[in-house]
């Protein structure tokens, strides 16, 4: 697994700023220069499987991909495809100043049910009368894009494919990780790293999921945020140099990779109600 997953940003240059809409297929984004086996792409995407069969993954949840499984990815998602048998898409990518240039409605994606921040799932399966719907207005966008590019028409085309796609219903998928499974890789990846490593993504990261989505598991089985997580490990860690080291109060802050000496002291005063030098001289022996 990378350091950091890769963030694919929409490509602008293809057909000018003005046209931020796409239809793309599995094979152009396998073929990409920026392509990578795992990503989080910057965009909204709408990808339909149109044959046939593969595992894939959006923000830490699966789901196999059949015919008419259509995966809704926000930007910041983490994405992959874990098992490809022959596996055929198209992907609706478009950015959200696109749809929001004619509505008075700065929310109106994240109402819709699959972009919401509190859907019950990335993943839509279409009956077979919607599904050619949705197709034949995928290649509808796609012919418009190759030929007269008219933003309104491609807007309208996008708007009613939005809709539809809301009437669809949810796959609810299990994930083949548990959250409680991922906490506990997090708790064992910040043991491992919270020397060097104090930032929530590069956590999501390792995990495959977004920031937010490991801020709200961690904070359900633990109770506090992940950055009060990794604080509080950096902290635990300040306390055991304090009481059987000789280190100075600059050295720990330096070990530990606190910006500043004085950042260190009062985080540490945050947490354990007192400076480190007292805490030092209460446990003396």
């Amino acid at each position: 697994m990378p350091k950091h997953i890769p963030v694919i940003k929409f490509h602008k240059d293809k057909y000018g700023d003005e046209l931020q809409i796409d239809v793309v297929t599995l094979d152009m984004i396998r073929n990409s220069k920026t392509f990578a086996e795992v990503m989080r792409q910057s965009f909204f995407g709408i990808m339909l499987t149109t044959g046939g069969e593969g595992d894939v993954e959006v923000d830490g949840v699966p789901c196999v991909a059949r015919k008419g499984l259509v995966a809704c990815a926000r930007p910041g998602d983490v994405c992959t495809v874990t098992r490809d048998e022959g596996l055929t898409s198209l992907e609706l990518i478009f950015e959200r100043n696109f749809v929001l240039e004619f509505f008075n409605d700065a929310h109106f994606l994240d109402g819709l049910a699959y972009f919401s921040p509190k859907r019950i799932s990335p993943y839509l399966q279409l009956e077979e009368s919607l599904y050619n719907r949705i197709v034949a207005l995928y290649v509808e966008i796609q012919l418009e894009i190759n030929h007269a590019r008219d933003r309104h028409l491609l807007r309208a085309m996008l708007y009613e494919t939005l809709m539809l796609l809301n009437k669809a219903m949810p796959v609810v998928s299990k994930p083949k990780e548990s959250n409680i499974d991922r906490v506990a890789r997090f708790r064992e990846l910040v043991n491992e790293h919270f020397r060097t490593e104090n930032g929530v993504e590069f956590y999501a990261d390792r995990l495959c999921i977004t920031p937010n989505y490991l801020n709200k598991i961690v904070r359900q089985n633990l109770g506090q945020s992940t950055k009060e997580f990794i604080q509080s490990r950096r902290i635990e860690e300040a306390c055991r140099l304090l009481s059987y080291t000789t280190l100075s109060v600059n050295d720990i802050a330096q070990e530990l990779n606190f910006d500043a000496t004085s950042y260190f002291v009062r985080a540490f005063t945050l947490v354990e109600g007192i400076t480190p030098l007292q805490y030092r001289k209460s446990h003396e022996k």
